[in-house]
């Protein structure tokens, strides 16, 4: 198992992953900034510039995005934030993760935030900033094995969340 930029080999597995991406309703839609998910061409084009700050929109950050890929098949995402603006630093955080459907509650999400994690640690990243909803018991768990201390829980006009902080 292991994190992977986003690459033509592949491409059959990236079409499966978006499927099932778009039948779910639980889904946060993390493959989506990347552009039209059914050119990953212009995916792989665009994951290169978003991690080089270029061509980002209003108020993003430049990111790195990665796939978990297990025996050559995509299971999961990853964007990592390389810095913190106001809305991230208060409401989201350095990582964002996402596991296709099918692929939950196998112990994916614990492995891609391990990995990512090292990733950071490999770019220079002593501390992190991670959040999850409060009510996604699933990811409060895997932040909290992997290091997490609850930092405080936000209240916004969408939701309540749980801010973490991760030394590396």
């Amino acid at each position: 198992m292991e994190l992977v930029k986003p690459a033509k080999e592949y491409e059959a597995s990236w079409y499966r992953a978006v499927d099932e991406f778009r039948r779910d309703d639980k889904t946060i839609k993390l493959w989506e900034v990347l552009g039209d998910p059914d050119d990953l061409g212009k995916c792989i084009r665009t994951a290169v510039k978003h991690a080089q700050g270029i061509g980002l929109l209003a108020d993003w950050v430049p990111y790195n995005l990665l796939w978990l890929v297990d025996n050559g098949e995509i299971v999961g995402l990853v964007s990592f934030r390389h810095k913190l603006n106001d809305f991230l630093a208060r409401e989201g955080g350095h990582i964002g993760y996402e596991i296709v459907p099918s692929k939950r509650r196998m112990g994916y999400g614990n492995k891609i935030l391990e990995l990512t994690l090292r990733k950071a640690k490999e770019m220079g990243f002593e501390k992190i900033v991670i959040a999850c909803d409060d009510n996604n018991i699933a990811s409060r768990k895997i932040i909290e094995r992997n290091g997490g201390k609850l930092d405080r829980k936000i209240k916004t006009a969408r939701r309540l969340t749980r801010r973490y902080r991760i030394d590396i």
